[in-house]
Parts: C-alpha cells; sequence; structure tokens
C-alpha cells in the first residue's frame, strides 16, 4: 500500500480501498492500521524518496502562499499535504464563501487564469456531495479552491476513510509544519 501511495500517485484512500479488497477484509477493519500506515509512508519517503519530503515541504510553502492570498475566505489546508500521505502535485484549500462567484472574482482581480470545477466530498450519514471548486495552476502545482457554504461549519467534510473529521490545517497549524525541526 505505501508503494501505491509514494511511487503509484495514489491518494491514500483510494490505496486503503484497494489494499482492504485485495485482503477479503472491509474497510472498517482496515482503519485501525491507519497510524501505522502514515508512519510506514513517512519512513518510506525519508528512506527510499527523500527528493519528496523537499517536495512536499515546497508544495506546504506554496499552500501557505496561497492561503495568504485566500485569507479572506477563511481557508484551510486538505489533502495529501496535511499528513504527507499521498500524492504531492496538488494543493486543496477549503475556502468558505457565500458564491463561488465571490472566489472567481478574488482570482479575476489578481488576474490568475482558473477553470471551475467539482469535488466531491464525504459527510455525516454517509452523504457525498459534489463542491464547486475553481483550479489554477503555480508553477507545475494545481491548486485547488474547493469551496464551502458559510453554515459548512455545523457539518464539515468528513474523512472517506475513518467518517471522522476531515483532516485540515488553518495557517497556524501549516506555519508550525514548515518550522525548522530541532537538531
Amino acid at each position: 500500500m505505501v508503494a501505491l501511495v509514494v511511487d503509484g500517485g495514489h491518494d491514500l484512500e483510494n490505496a486503503v480501498r484497494r489494499a482492504a479488497r485485495s485482503r477479503g477484509i472491509s474497510l472498517q477493519q482496515a482503519r485501525p492500521l491507519l497510524a501505522t500506515v502514515h508512519q510506514a509512508i513517512a519512513e518510506y519517503r525519508a528512506l527510499f524518496r527523500p527528493q519528496q519530503l523537499e517536495q512536499l515541504r515546497e508544495r506546504r510553502e506554496l499552500a501557505r502562499q496561497a492561503m495568504q492570498t485566500f485569507e479572506v475566505f477563511r481557508p484551510r489546508l486538505a489533502g495529501a499535504l496535511v499528513r504527507g500521505d499521498g500524492p504531492l502535485e496538488r494543493i486543496r484549500l477549503l475556502l468558505v464563501a457565500e458564491t463561488p462567484e465571490q472566489v472567481a472574482m478574488h482570482l479575476a482581480d489578481r488576474h490568475m487564469p482558473w477553470r471551475e470545477s467539482a469535488i466531491e466530498l464525504h459527510y455525516s450519514g454517509g452523504r457525498r456531495l459534489m463542491q464547486p471548486a475553481l483550479l489554477f495552476v503555480a508553477g507545475d502545482t494545481t491548486v485547488e479552491l474547493v469551496i464551502l457554504d458559510a453554515g459548512s461549519h455545523s457539518d464539515p467534510p468528513r474523512d472517506p476513510i475513518t467518517g471522522g473529521r476531515l483532516a485540515t490545517l488553518d495557517a497556524a497549524a501549516l506555519d508550525a509544519l514548515l518550522l525548522p525541526a530541532p537538531t
């Protein structure tokens, strides 16, 4: 499973589902192993793909810059860059806005070309909802701005594997991750 994520470009959800299916177990039975999977991915990258650790840091720094650009929309980093447990080519920010047009205008004011999309997110009760998203490219990285409505704090997106609240980072938490490791 670790190689699927690190070398194969699969996100963790896809890799866990594939691994559970291949072993004939349910996703619920695979959930307790997630903590060891996160650790195994980090160890594998450190040993065999150290260049990906630098890439992870660079993407997180780029995500921080994007968060500053969109701070009026209370951005939170979501996806593989939160734990470093998936493909590193994409930055996903969850934004809160009354309408997608507000975010589009923010992009237009900064002369940033973008395209519309939609992202499926999981919610309580097993619901899956498509949320509007705007995508733009920064260097060789795709940035997804997933737009949540102002009432989303009462029913936040859920982690598709655990069913718990989706792991996200606000700007302060991301800054803490970006601090140099103590030696």
